[in-house]
């Protein structure tokens, strides 16, 4: 379970779509423990080896004490267990042992050793002198180490490590403490130490030792804020039964700043669950903001149908973009609340949808409403021996868009018709020919009023129709028996595509309230044309694939768009797009537009990939330079990362750049450190986007075995 903390603001938006290094600082416990309960009854079984090669078995006795002679060691067995020691006095009746002497005691994943040991074999409890023991990864050692029960251990003067050796990297020293397998570790007095430093006092540690689920507290949280300062996060998880659990978290700030939040998972059936959670702050000034998110997913309702429910929720957006620490989400250019139901019945999909979606744009927002919606698609049916296909796609509803002062806005219904149909005309398998003809109707309970900033109570239909048709080929291609790399043929296609789209005028556009896509709708009629050629690899497995494309293409405009004044050519700029895919590992794209009249390239991209997720580096830039405008632009994404010190140091980088400006935009570095049984991460976040740029550092430790443990995060501007 994460904490609730929200603790960075962010004032800008992020160019990335979601945080590159945010899972690696999250690592679970790794251990893997298989324990069985005590069994009733069994046979003692002694034995004792003379270190020359010979072994002798005891008889039945009701005592068995047995020294070793030098050189050799006892064996004692009985059910899963197995102890060796230089001496051992067992009693048959009670199951009572005492061994001395390089004392080894293995029972499943778990190995004790120490200098004496006395063992009740009945409930396999005892006290260790001087032990370790290890215990499905992790290591406890302590002055006295007792064995109080199936699965628990109690230690005192000791520590407890995941690192091997007798000099561990990294350990917590423990006045006394008990760990249980499948449970919690349970520590008092502890230090803990990092290559011998202290780093860390707590009167008191707890953290999970087990894969499945059980209540407690979780390991408390650190971090600074240059706004909030020092924090404390506190957690506590709750088991509510076998298909539910929920964690409270308080954050404590030196700054008079208090947080609560509280997280809930439900799973009420095996196709039905829920996750939902809500979080707010008070800061100084006794203000209340908050944040609810979470998920329903409903799966068996029925059969063929599901449901969905997503909602993120604030207070305001000072909230969102202030406190929350969620990376992705106030890097969100949208947040709002989902629910829709679909079901299927054959080519025929129908879904009920319920939206509230907000736009972010500064200080100010955009609300658009689904208040609901049916939404009703045919996929694509054969007729006629598949010489035709028909589909269709319609919807109905009622739409409600709350936009700034000066702007239409207003609750409306709207109901949408689109039925289609296409037929593949293909004469010869050397050309391909398909048509397409459809049909769009679309009746609005309101339009925008003549002033073009309210919405007039006056409905309306508007109709349009659309045209097209898409021809490849003829095709050729010519096969050459090489040998290069893996491939043993290589095939060169060249073919001309020409695809023609012809598109009515719906109307009159100014009184069309625009809400999506389906409102958006311009006339055209235009066909582009090109040239496309394709080089495909065969292997010797026989197996195919494109090694590379070059397309060059160009539009011709039977009419000029809507918008486009009528002195500019009918023919628009060539495209020219190069895909390179030399193997898994190599990705390449270039695009460049080449304006033929003005004989200047208006906008070019290059993209790239190399290597592999151990080295890795991408690659891409854009420049857009449209024909008379004052404001080109340039940017430039890089990114990736490799290993400075083979399997110890490690450098991942982010960063956007702006050429024209002259400025990065953003940066983002993570640093890694490696080690046999811990990892230390530092990353650095400089966000220069919005009004105030801001520049975060989050250092993380994680644990073998244990997971991640702390967690800092600060600011270094505001």
């Amino acid at each position: 379970m994460a904490l609730l903390l929200l603790a960075a603001p962010a004032a800008g938006q992020s160019s990335f779509e979601s945080d590159p290094f945010a899972s690696r600082f999250r690592e679970r416990p790794n251990l893997d423990i298989r324990f069985r309960a005590p069994e009733a009854g069994g046979v003692i079984k002694v034995s004792v080896s003379d270190g020359k090669g010979g072994r002798q078995s005891l008889l039945s006795e009701s005592v068995y004490e047995v020294q070793a002679p030098k050189g050799g060691v006892v064996t004692l067995e009985y059910q899963d267990i197995r102890l060796t020691a230089d001496y051992v006095r067992a009693d048959r009746k009670t199951k009572v042992v005492v061994a001395e002497g390089d004392v080894v005691l293995e029972q499943g994943p778990s190995r004790l050793t120490g200098l004496r040991l006395e063992l009740d074999l009945t409930d396999k409890t005892g006290v260790l002198t001087d032990g370790q023991a290890e215990l499905a990864g992790i290591f406890v050692r302590g002055a006295t180490l007792a064995k109080s029960g199936a699965r628990t251990f109690v230690i005192r003067d000791g520590a407890v490590t995941a690192c091997e050796g007798d000099d561990p990297a990294w350990k917590f020293e423990v006045k006394d403490g008990t760990v249980t397998l499948d449970d919690y570790a349970k520590l008092k007095t502890v230090v803990f130490r990092l290559g011998g430093i202290p780093l860390l006092y707590t009167p008191y540690l707890l953290w999970p030792a087990l894969r499945d689920r059980a209540s407690g507290f979780l390991i408390p949280g650190i971090g600074y804020s240059s706004r909030r300062g020092a924090w404390l996060g506190l957690s506590y998880y709750q088991v509510l039964g076998r298909s539910a659990d929920a964690t409270v978290t308080t954050d404590l700030y030196t700054k008079k700043y208090f947080g609560l939040g509280t997280e809930l998972r439900l799973r009420p059936s095996e196709g039905t669950s829920f996750a939902g959670m809500y979080y707010t702050v008070i800061d100084p000034n006794q203000q209340w903001q908050w944040k609810t998110a979470g998920t329903i997913v409903a799966d068996d309702l029925a059969p063929r149908t599901r449901a969905v429910v997503n909602w993120v929720n604030y207070s305001d957006i000072t909230f969102f973009q202030t406190y929350d620490r969620d990376f992705a989400l106030t890097s969100a250019r949208t947040v709002g609340q989902k629910a829709f139901v679909t079901r299927s019945e054959g080519p025929v999909a129908f879904n009920l949808r319920l939206e509230r979606e907000s736009a972010l744009y500064g200080s100010t927002e955009v609300v658009l409403e689904r208040k609901p919606v049916l939404e009703a698609r045919l996929r694509p049916t054969g007729l006629f021996g598949n010489a035709v296909f028909v589909e269709a796609q319609t919807s109905g509803g009622f739409l409600r868009s709350i936009r700034p002062p000066g702007q239409p806005s207003g609750d409306y219904a709207r109901f949408d018709l689109f039925p289609k149909v296409s037929a593949p005309l293909s004469p010869v398998p050397w050309l391909s020919l398909n048509a397409e003809a459809g049909y769009r109707l679309t009746q609005y309970g309101a339009s925008v009023a003549t002033d073009g900033r309210s919405l007039a109570d006056e409905s309306y239909t508007r109709v349009t129709a659309l045209a097209g048709l898409e021809l490849v080929g003829p095709s050729f291609a010519r096969v050459f028996d090489v040998k290069w790399g893996k491939f043993t043929k290589l095939k060169h296609i060249l073919e001309p595509r020409v695809d023609y789209q012809y598109q009515t005028d719906p109307g009159d556009l100014p009184r069309t309230p625009v809400f999506d896509e389906v409102d958006t709708i311009l006339p055209s009629h235009a066909v582009r044309y090109g040239l496309v050629q394709r080089l495909l690899g065969k292997e010797k497995t026989g197996v195919s694939r494109e090694i590379a494309s070059l397309e060059f293409s160009r539009l011709h405009y039977f009419e000029l768009p809507v918008g486009v004044p009528a002195t500019a050519s009918t023919d628009s700029p060539l495209d020219a797009v190069l895909r390179v895919n030399a193997s898994p590992s190599l990705n390449f794209d270039a695009r460049t537009t080449w304006d033929i009249d003005a004989k200047v390239v208006t906008s070019t991209s290059l993209s790239a990939s190399l290597g592999s997720a151990a080295r890795s580096l991408r690659f891409s830039y854009y420049d857009s330079r449209p024909v008379g405008s004052l404001t080109p632009s340039t940017q430039l994404r890089f990114g990736g990362g490799s290993a400075i010190l083979p399997k110890q140091l490690r450098l991942d980088v982010e960063a956007n750049y702006d050429v024209e400006k002259g400025r990065m935009l953003e940066w983002r570095s993570l640093l890694t450190w490696e080690a046999s049984c811990f990892k230390i991460l530092g990353e650095y976040r400089d966000l220069r986007l919005g009004a105030v740029p801001t520049r975060d550092f989050r250092i993380g430790l994680n644990l073998k075995n244990i997971g991640s443990f702390l967690d800092f995060t600060g600011r270094v501007s505001n």
